[in-house]
C-alpha cells in the first residue's frame, strides 16, 4: 500500500523529502513514490525522471537518445527491521560509435544489484565478522558479501594489475569482477562447464528412465555415476557394460557422447581453434534434439566470450578445485572443527608436511 499518511504526520511528500535527503544528491533523478509492504518488512522507493534530462553516452560523453527503457531494482541500507528497495526505469540510450549503452544510475555501480551505501556498509559488516555471518546479517548470498570484500581488503593498485580471472558463470563473480577490473579477461573456467555438462546428461538419464522404453529402462538401472566418469577415469570392472551403453541408441548415450566430444574442446592450441571447435560442437548440439544438452550449449554460446579466452591465457582453477574437493574431505572426515586454528593445523599436517611428533623438536 502506498504511504498516504504515517502516524497521522508523515504523508508521502514528506517520506520522499526524507529519503531524498537520506540519498543525497542523485539529479537527474529524484525519489518520487515511497510505498510500504508491512507484512513483508519492506519499503519500496521509486525513483523518478526530471523531465528536461538530456542524455550522453556513458563511454563517450557525446550526445545520444534514449533506444529503450530497462526496469531496475536494487538493495538499500535498511532501516528498523525494515529492507529497502529502489526501483527505476532507466533509459538505454544510442550512440552512433558505442551502440546501445544503459545509463548509469548515481546511487549504485555498474550492473550491480545494490547501492553504493549498501555495499559499503557490507563491506564493514565483513570486516567485522566472518563472510557466513555477515551473509546472515545483511541477508545476501556468502558469495555476494565476500568476493567484494576481499577485493576490497587487495587494494585498488593491486586489482589494476590483474590481466585475467577464472572463474564460474555465477552472476554475482561475474559483477564483482568487473566492478574492481574492467580491465581484465574473464575466463569460465571448463571445470564448471563440464559439470554443467554432466548435470545435463544425468537430467538425460533421468527423464529416460521415468518416459523411456522398458528397455530403455532395464538398461540405465544403476548407471547414474557410470556416466559421470570421463571416458579415460572410468574403472575397469565397468568398462564391457559401459562400452555397450555408450554404443547404444539411448538417448543418454548420445548425451554423453556430446559431452564427451565437448571435453576433447581442451585440444584446441589457439583461439581461432577453439572458436571453430565450438562452431562445431554447438551445431551438433542443437541438432540433437536433446533438450538438457541444448540449454548447456545456448549457455556456453552467451558466454562464449569468457570461455575461449582460456586458450588465450592458458589458466584456470583446475589446482584450486582440487584442493578445495580435498580440503572438504578432510571436515567431513573431521566432522567439522571448533575453531580455525584447528583446521589449519590439520590441514598443515595432512597436505603441508608440518611434522608434529613430539621427537621432532628434541
Amino acid at each position: 500500500m502506498a504511504f498516504d499518511a504515517y502516524d497521522g504526520v508523515m504523508n508521502n511528500q514528506t517520506l520522499s523529502q526524507h529519503y531524498q535527503q537520506i540519498l543525497g544528491v542523485t539529479e537527474p533523478w529524484r525519489v518520487g513514490e515511497v510505498s510500504l509492504d508491512a507484512s513483508g518488512l519492506s519499503i519500496e522507493i521509486r525513483m523518478e525522471l526530471n523531465s528536461d534530462t538530456i542524455w550522453a553516452c556513458p563511454t563517450c560523453h557525446g550526445r545520444a537518445h534514449i533506444k529503450e527503457w530497462e526496469e531496475r531494482r536494487w538493495r538499500h541500507m535498511g532501516n528498523c527491521q525494515f529492507k529497502i528497495f529502489l526501483s527505476a526505469r532507466v533509459p538505454k540510450v544510442r550512440c552512433d560509435e558505442h551502440g546501445t549503452r544503459t545509463v548509469q544510475v548515481p546511487w549504485a555501480e555498474g550492473s550491480s544489484r545494490f547501492t553504493m551505501l549498501f555495499e559499503a556498509f557490507a563491506i564493514e559488516v565483513l570486516r567485522a565478522c566472518t563472510a557466513k555471518r555477515a551473509s546472515e546479517l545483511l541477508e545476501i548470498s556468502w558469495d555476494e558479501a565476500a568476493l567484494n570484500g576481499f577485493w576490497e581488503w587487495l587494494g585498488v593498485e593491486a586489482c589494476a594489475h590483474i590481466k585475467a580471472i577464472s572463474i564460474d558463470m555465477g552472476k554475482p563473480y561475474q559483477n564483482s569482477a568487473r566492478r574492481y577490473f574492467p580491465q581484465a579477461a574473464l575466463i569460465f573456467d571448463p571445470f564448471h562447464l563440464m559439470k554443467m555438462l554432466n548435470g545435463a546428461v544425468d537430467q538425460v538419464r533421468r527423464e529416460e528412465v521415468v518416459l523411456g522404453t522398458k528397455s530403455a529402462q532395464s538398461s540405465l538401472k544403476k548407471t547414474r555415476q557410470l556416466w559421470l566418469w570421463g571416458e579415460e577415469n572410468l574403472p575397469a570392472r565397468h568398462s564391457a557394460r559401459f562400452d555397450v551403453l555408450t554404443a547404444s541408441t539411448l538417448k543418454t548415450a548420445r548425451a554423453w557422447r556430446l559431452k564427451e566430444m565437448w571435453r576433447t574442446m581442451k585440444q584446441c592450441v589457439d583461439v581461432h581453434d577453439a572458436l571453430a571447435f565450438f562452431k562445431k560442437c554447438y551445431a551438433l548440439c542443437m541438432s540433437s534434439k536433446i533438450n538438457p544438452v541444448k540449454k548447456v550449449a545456448r549457455c556456453f554460446k552467451a558466454h562464449l566470450a569468457g570461455i575461449v579466452p582460456f586458450f588465450m591465457h592458458g589458466f584456470c582453477n583446475a589446482v584450486a578445485e582440487g584442493v578445495n574437493s580435498r580440503l572438504q574431505l578432510l571436515i567431513q572426515k573431521a566432522c567439522g572443527y571448533r575453531n580455525r586454528e584447528r583446521l589449519k593445523t590439520d590441514i598443515l599436517f595432512h597436505f603441508g608436511g608440518r611434522d608434529l611428533s613430539p621427537l621432532s623438536a628434541q
